[in-house]
């Protein structure tokens, strides 16, 4: 975000020195008229959602960016006067900097308070090759790339699970399945994934779906955390393939806090 908001402050200041090298007083030109509408455009896809939803910029502030955005939109009609385009374009380009770039900046330099909360919790885990594991998905948050974040974070979740697994034993994870295979009503009436697995290595080719129902069945989770852990997956897949879904600070600090309550600081999971 912060490279395209660079960009976007860099577009809007060469578009309003080539405005300003018109002699008409009105503004004509095709180009000119469809980089106005290309600049606003941008705004509303690239920009408003995401700061919308960012804790570095005011709401008061996004809005009056984006009725700046619109005027220029607007201008983009034939023939309006080169002095509104001018004032809008000033409008815009004057705290740019200020009230969108360096807040940016701040939050990817580790300022942001989210951040500064998840490299707390994540300190106090015991195992320190764990927790290093985990400090890398905290830097990848703080660079902005929020989708790594994600997926470093899940992995380190069922990793914990996995090695929990094999602490108790592949035998009882086998029966576990075996039993909720064989149930004809209740919650586990539509699981059928019997497994036989005698590894490490075995137990990771398990997708991570049927083993959170198969951790459940241990008593290991109940049904409200196998829910939450199944949409923390779900973040997981949606992070790992490209899609339409924004990942923002809020699902982040949702997704960590749900990793760290449910496994790696919950008792059970104690290895």
């Amino acid at each position: 975000m912060l490279q395209k908001l660079k960009k976007l402050n860099e577009d809007l200041k060469a578009f309003k020195r080539d405005i300003q090298k018109e002699t008409a007083p009105q503004v004509a030109k095709k180009n000119l008229r469809t980089r106005a509408e290309s600049l606003g455009a941008s705004w509303f896809s690239d920009f408003a959602p995401s700061l919308g939803v960012s804790v570095t910029v005011q709401p008061e502030i996004l809005e009056r960016y984006s009725t700046g955005f619109r005027k220029l939109i607007k201008l983009s009609a034939p023939n309006n006067q080169k002095n509104s385009y001018l004032a809008v374009l000033a409008s815009l380009t004057k705290k740019f900097r200020d009230e969108l770039i360096l807040p940016q900046q701040h939050s990817t330099s580790g300022g942001s308070p989210s951040f500064t909360v998840l490299s707390q919790i994540f300190a106090k885990l015991p195992n320190q090759e764990e927790n290093d594991y985990l400090e890398e998905a905290v830097k990848c948050a703080k660079q902005g790339f929020l989708r790594a974040a994600v997926v470093l974070g899940w992995c380190a979740c069922i990793d914990r699970i996995h090695r929990k697994i094999e602490l108790v034993g592949f035998p009882g994870f086998n029966v576990m399945s075996s039993q909720m295979a064989s149930q004809q009503q209740g919650r586990f009436k539509k699981f059928n994934s019997v497994q036989n697995v005698s590894s490490l290595s075995e137990l990771r080719a398990v997708f991570d779906n049927v083993i959170l129902w198969i951790v459940e069945g241990m008593g290991l989770i109940d049904s409200n955390q196998h829910t939450r852990l199944t949409s923390c997956f779900e973040m997981r897949c949606q992070c790992a393939h490209p899609g339409e879904a924004p990942i923002t600070e809020f699902n982040l600090m949702s997704f960590f806090s749900d990793i760290n309550e449910i496994v790696l600081n919950n008792p059970k999971f104690t290895l």
